[in-house]
């Protein structure tokens, strides 16, 4: 089987609320990728997203997905948001035309590599991000059928979320206080993890090495 390269990605564990809430999407289940699964919003890198460096890109690619996917922008608020995320969309506006942003609000929390074997593989950063109280996601109806406001234990006990989001729930389940986890988890060094894929009474399982 030829081996299939990681396309690089970003994803965005969204916190709202003390004790804090994560924002949850589910992809559609027409999805070519985890359909049905409960995700945080993310997706693959784009060429306007090089920044230099590649924890600033993958910064970058987060809160344009961010935005894309669930229209919560991160810099000062928008005027016509939703054109500007429609224009975002249709590859009429680059998230640097949208607004200044400051990117350092993503704190790195952790990188996820699709075990060998997997016909679609990603390379994905976790972001870390607050979200004010007020905000209100919408999902991307193409790619997106539900979204939810929920806590990290009550997201692992009844979404049945796939491996790598159901271990960045338990990452973070134990704290409580949003501003507590953006402090612990800024400037850890992050090692990336890449799962190993096994069949078990004729089930594919994913362990860690």
């Amino acid at each position: 089987m030829t081996e299939v390269t990681p396309v690089p990605a970003a994803s965005v564990i969204l916190l709202r609320g003390d004790p804090f809430q994560v924002l949850m999407i589910r992809r559609h289940e027409k999805a070519s990728f985890v359909p049905n699964a409960w995700v945080f919003p993310g997706g693959a890198v784009d060429a306007e997203d090089e920044r230099g460096s590649t924890l600033a890109t993958m910064r970058a690619a987060a809160a344009r997905e961010l935005f894309e996917e669930a229209g919560i922008w991160l810099g000062d608020p928008l005027r016509d948001a939703a054109a500007k995320r429609r224009a975002l969309l249709d590859g009429q506006a680059t998230l640097a035309s949208l607004g200044p942003i400051d990117l350092e609000l993503l704190v790195w929390t952790s990188r996820w590599i699709t075990p060998a074997g997997v016909p679609k593989r990603f390379d994905t950063y976790f972001f870390i991000a607050r979200a004010t109280e007020d905000a209100q996601p919408t999902i991307h109806e193409n790619e997106h059928v539900d979204l939810v406001w929920i806590t990290p234990a009550d997201a692992l006990a009844r979404l049945e979320p796939v491996f790598p989001i159901q271990k960045n729930l338990e990452a973070i389940a134990g704290f409580t206080s949003a501003d507590q986890l953006i402090a612990a988890q800024r400037g850890v060094v992050i090692k990336p993890v890449q799962p190993v894929m096994i069949i078990e009474d004729g089930q594919r399982k994913f362990v860690l090495p």
